[in-house]
């Protein structure tokens, strides 16, 4: 889902005919569950599932199935309680804001998600149609300590020789503080931040977890210069000259994919 290259672009170096690209290695879960095992309901319905088509079929689908930016919910024996179904309700989760559902009709809803009332269900007659399979959900794949769950480099700064199609060198890209200290090899991180190049030699980046901008040299990707930034910076960093001076900023307002601080600032740094 986010491995690899991503949105943030890549920058090109006409000279040396390479192009410098960001990159993730990151593991996800994808879960898919089959949909015949569902019984198809028809009128006339419980009380528990007039209440989900009232309150919940808006986002989470007629047939319980998503709908939109709402999750799926026809796995949800098994994978739910009735008191995680509660508090979603009640105090709201992720995207989905709390539902003012009156407390006389939560027990039926409950009953119809996981699906205790279908002794008192209308059903239609089981078909042979062969089964299908819909999308449940997907995460990280992460260790105990909320890192990618396979071998780093995590994140990486890769140069493509666009004359042979081969990588000229590929760098880890940020590092975690703790695991330095440790002493360990630094291990790249998520990140969503696009390089830019520059004329001179030098490959500026930004948009890993631990905040910084860091300038590579663009012929063998040794790190010359970083710099912390206040928020994080997932863009492109921009280059322009001012009365023979050149410059390089970067917007830093955090957020985004990897969650830090929010922000506003525009940080620009001159080229001596």
């Amino acid at each position: 889902m986010h491995g690899g290259a991503e949105w943030t672009g890549a920058a090109f170096d006409p000279a040396s005919s390479r192009l410098f690209v960001t990159a993730n290695k990151l593991p996800w879960v994808v879960t898919i569950a089959k949909t015949k095992l569902l019984p198809r309901r028809i009128a006339p319905f419980t009380d528990g599932n007039k209440t989900y088509i009232q309150y919940c079929s808006g986002c989470h689908g007629r047939e319980r199935d998503g709908e939109g930016m709402g999750a799926p919910l026809f796995t949800a024996p098994g994978r739910l309680t009735d008191e995680q179904v509660k508090q979603a309700i009640h105090s709201g989760k992720g995207s989905m804001p709390a539902v003012s559902i009156p407390e006389t009709k939560i027990a039926g809803l409950l009953d119809f998600l996981f699906e205790r009332d279908l002794k008192l269900a209308h059903l239609a007659e089981p078909s042979d149609e062969k089964p299908t399979y819909r999308f449940v959900n997907y995460f990280k794949l992460l260790d105990q300590d909320e890192r990618p769950g396979i071998k780093p480099p995590w994140g990486t700064l890769n140069a493509i020789d666009l004359n042979t199609g081969r990588i000229a060198w590929r760098v880890p890209l940020g590092e975690y503080e703790d695991l330095i200290k440790k002493g360990l090899p630094v291990t790249g991180t998520e990140n969503f931040g696009g390089a830019t190049v520059t004329a001179g030699g030098l490959v500026f980046v930004a948009g890993t977890r631990d905040l910084h901008i860091r300038a590579f040299d663009s012929s063998t990707g040794a790190e010359l210069w970083r710099h912390k930034l206040p928020f994080g910076g997932f863009a492109p960093p921009a280059v322009y000259e001012v009365n023979g001076r050149e410059y390089v900023v970067i917007a830093a307002t955090g957020g985004g994919k990897l969650g830090p601080p929010l922000g506003d600032a525009y940080i620009a740094f001159s080229l001596r």
